[in-house]
């Protein structure tokens, strides 16, 4: 009995064993919900690893799955607290234990981009912005970096984080993105963040559009510098100081700032303040890109603000209709611009002048020069640099060297794109010799040839039928650096065709595959020219690419040659 007894009691200890071994498992299942969880990190004044290893002992051996951690997060970014720091505080010891925990089960396990964005934001909600750039700039390399996540799925995780934290969210932790960025050096990435953010309604603030413009000053990615200061401009987000010597410092890089400076005095009659330098390079930029509504709307906003001074704004607004081609638009602004009280000045007559030019209203373009002079005004290089672009458009050769020989006498030197427009009016009009001349006192005056310049060149001597002049001209590019694409292949081959020396066309086309630049088929084949050669070219051409097909006046002016042959030599009956 008492044997009995005893296993009895063996038994009921037993099953009283077991049964605290299951209460104590199912309590710590049931404590690492993230209800349980989160109303301790909430409740807790300083949750430490030791204490969260304690009271969530299967946590602390990785049994918090991500989607665990997310929903822990989750519901503390989504209820607002009367102590936000305490709370931001015991969430991010958290996130370390918990990552630490599950590395420990699992070495290649990791925190998903949701929690690193919901924490960003619970930590920018409590003004833990250190904390939360660290981690920021941590979930940046870690899950932006690669290729798997791109820069446009971060902003989507990171915005969408924000919104799901419904009325604790704070915009906060948006604008420290894009800091993030900057100091990542990822000037780049930081202008997307300020537009995805800007086409949400959230604008970024001052501060953060100031650290993408200087990451994007540093790196040296000066379009994306002025697309950020454009972008600020146009959401009202006005510059400060630090904002104008940035864009001055990027101005002073491009090289452009001296000129520019010139430019706003040469409208204003004397220097302005470095603000109006910049916004005026901004504007500018702007007009050449033919963003001609959003330019005179910015001009309207800068003439509230007084960012700009009057005559300087209007002015703007004339060249931007100038740009595209608006004559009647560019001067009912100008006549209204007189009327406010505003000085014309050359920058507005220069821009009037370009208009006409394109247009090829050379006639109208001397009026406005001549009302220009009368007024006391001095024409300066873009005024007669359009003159003489105008002139050799139209082929008034003489008249376009005038101008030259009087811009020359002022001491001004045209720029290259407009030296290779005058260059290659004059090759059109035959005269080689002058080309030549005209280049070297150019180059003596400090003008430095491109590879359109040495092209114009090679053309004309073409058109001259001087072959040792197109061999010549294509060895001092070779000297000065200057490697020929396929275009100044194409032009140099075809000139010599013209010239009727084949042979040095080919040797010319040997070169050419040696460097690697791949024939076209804009090869000529001239009537001076053997006819079995051009046949050979045509052949060629056909074996070695089924790509490189001869044009049409090509083809047709060998047909012609064969057929010319054939007459001359008719077949035997």
């Amino acid at each position: 009995m008492a044997l009995h007894a005893a296993n009895c009691g063996g038994r009921v200890v037993a099953r009283r064993g077991l049964g605290r071994a299951l209460a104590s498992a199912l309590l710590c299942t049931t404590a690492t919900t993230p209800q349980r969880i989160s109303h301790y990190l909430t409740h807790q004044p300083r949750a430490t690893w030791e204490a969260l290893s304690a009271t969530f002992p299967a946590a602390g051996g990785g049994a918090v799955p991500h989607g665990q951690v997310d929903a822990v997060l989750l519901s503390l970014a989504r209820h607002p607290h009367a102590s936000p720091e305490p709370v931001a505080k015991n969430a991010l010891t958290f996130f370390h234990w918990s990552a630490a925990a599950a590395v420990a089960s699992l070495p290649s396990s990791s925190h998903s981009l949701r929690s690193y964005c919901l924490l960003v934001h619970l930590l920018s909600r409590a003004a833990l912005f250190r904390d939360a750039s660290v981690l920021l700039e941590a979930a940046i390399a870690k899950h932006s970096s690669s290729s798997s996540v791109p820069a446009s799925s971060f902003l989507d995780a990171f915005f969408a984080a924000y919104e799901d934290s419904g009325t604790g969210a704070t915009t906060r932790g948006l604008h420290l993105l894009v800091h993030a960025y900057a100091r990542l050096r990822l000037p780049g990435e930081a202008l997307e963040a300020c537009r995805y953010l800007a086409q949400r309604g959230i604008i970024p603030s001052l501060s953060a559009f100031n650290a993408a413009l200087q990451s994007a000053q540093r790196a040296g990615a000066f379009g994306v510098a002025w697309e950020v200061f454009e972008l600020m401009t146009q959401k009202r987000v006005y510059a400060n100081q630090s904002t104008v010597e940035l864009v001055i410092g990027v101005l002073s890089r491009e090289g452009k700032l001296a000129r520019t400076a010139a430019l706003v005095e040469r409208i204003h009659g004397k220097k302005c303040a470095p603000s109006i330098v910049a916004h005026v390079a901004l504007t500018l930029r702007m007009i050449e890109e033919e963003k001609v509504e959003q330019v005179i709307l910015l001009l309207k906003r800068m003439l509230q603000r007084n960012i700009l001074l009057d005559d300087i704004a209007y002015s703007l607004i004339v060249d931007a209709y100038c740009r595209i081609g608006d004559l009647k638009a560019a001067f009912e602004q100008r006549d209204d611009m007189v009327r406010r009280g505003c000085h014309l000045n050359a920058f507005v007559y220069t821009s009037l002048i370009r208009a006409h030019c394109c247009r090829r209203s050379v006639d109208k373009a001397v009026q406005l020069l001549q009302e220009m002079l009368s007024m006391g005004l001095k024409p300066y290089d873009a005024t007669y640099s359009h003159l003489i672009a105008g002139c050799f458009r139209q082929g008034m050769v003489e008249e376009g060297l005038a101008y030259f020989e009087t811009m020359l006498h002022e001491g001004f030197v045209p720029d290259i794109s407009n030296c290779n427009d005058m260059l290659g009016g004059l090759s059109n009009a035959g005269e080689v010799r002058k080309v030549n001349d005209l280049l070297t006192a150019l180059m003596d005056k400090g003008l430095v040839p491109d590879r359109d310049t040495y092209q114009r060149l090679i053309d004309g001597y073409g058109k001259a039928g001087d072959a040792e002049g197109i061999v010549k001209i294509y060895h001092e590019m070779e000297h000065r650096g200057l490697h020929p694409g396929v275009d100044v292949f194409t032009t140099l081959i075809r000139g010599l065709c013209q010239c009727g020396n084949l042979k040095e066309a080919e040797k010319f086309l040997v070169v050419m595959k040696k460097k690697a630049v791949a024939p076209t088929s804009d090869f000529s084949y001239s009537e001076k020219g053997n006819t079995k050669r051009a046949l050979w070219f045509y052949d060629m051409m056909i074996a070695e690419n089924e790509k490189l097909v001869p044009s049409a006046d090509s083809f047709m002016m060998l047909v012609r040659r064969v057929i010319k042959v054939k007459n001359y030599y008719p077949p035997n009956n």
